[in-house]
């Protein structure tokens, strides 16, 4: 049998996308609140064409409470929205999080110098950093 941290899935690929469904699955299950509203999408241009023939690999999830939605594409209503190079983006997404790494990218945040950020970041829940941790070490 092998752990799910020992697969390694193309970064915003589908198989990476359906994992990070049954991640916010679980972690909404466990922590998300009546009324608490988010939704994210992330565009990634010049991508492998394994992962998109396209060349932009998007991904986007609604969260509402509890339930979790989530799919390959862009959707153009979200809450927050990230457009960044693939190539660029691939070592911040196998970028485990700690505190004074959040912090930072918090601090740029809020300075304006994450200009790929767009949107209303205020609604997103604190518990996304777990996501991104989880998929970080799943992450090629």
């Amino acid at each position: 049998m092998t752990d799910i941290a020992d697969t390694k899935l193309a970064f915003a690929g589908p198989e990476w996308i359906a994992a990070a469904g049954r991640i916010l699955k679980d972690l909404a299950a466990k922590h998300g609140e009546a009324g608490q509203r988010f939704s994210l999408c992330e565009r990634f241009t010049d991508a492998p064409t394994d992962v998109s023939p396209s060349g932009l690999a998007a991904w986007w999830f609604r969260l509402d409470g509890r339930t979790v939605e989530v799919g390959a594409g862009e959707i153009g209503d979200a809450d927050a929205t990230v457009t960044a190079d693939y190539a660029a983006t691939l070592p911040v997404a196998r970028l485990v999080y700690t505190p004074e790494i959040i912090a930072e990218r918090r601090a740029k945040r809020e300075r304006g110098e994450l200009p790929s950020q767009q949107g209303d970041w205020s609604r997103a829940p604190r518990w996304l950093t777990e996501l991104h941790n989880r998929l970080a070490v799943i992450t090629a």
